[in-house]
């Protein structure tokens, strides 16, 4: 059952990832940019959820966790190797989410391009390969 649900985790951010790099692959203007973001904050929700049923498949977390914990337990596990990326990543994701700023949408759809669709890709592996 716990394998189902990984499965189907992992799925669901391998598919986010590639549609953020379809989006990223788009002329960008404002509406691009608008759902690079989104697919960006699926993406990384995605990738959440999959590294935490991993991390519980594992007994290193459990469901109530909180997410600092599951994120922790990633860099402890080896599973995320930069931290500074993911702290990175998350206040992007949160600043996407919850306010709305030209300049900072610029900013945020820079760093997905510059490191956070490799961030993406680097975890994808790890999980592919466990």
């Amino acid at each position: 059952m716990s394998d189902d649900r990984f499965d189907q985790r992992l799925s669901q951010f391998r598919d986010a990832v590639v549609a953020l790099k379809l989006a990223l692959a788009q002329p960008e203007d404002e509406f691009m940019r608008d759902s690079i973001i989104k697919r960006f904050e699926l993406s990384f929700e995605t990738a959440r959820k999959a590294m935490r049923q991993w991390l519980v498949d594992q007994q290193e977390v459990t469901y109530e966790s909180t997410k600092k914990a599951v994120m922790d337990a990633a860099f402890k596990t080896a599973l995320v190797t930069d931290p500074d990326l993911w702290t990175e990543m998350t206040a992007a994701r949160n600043d996407a989410t919850h306010e709305y700023d030209k300049a900072k949408a610029i900013e945020i759809v820079a760093l997905i391009r510059a490191r956070a669709v490799a961030g993406f890709d680097a975890l994808l592996a790890k999980l592919e390969g466990r």
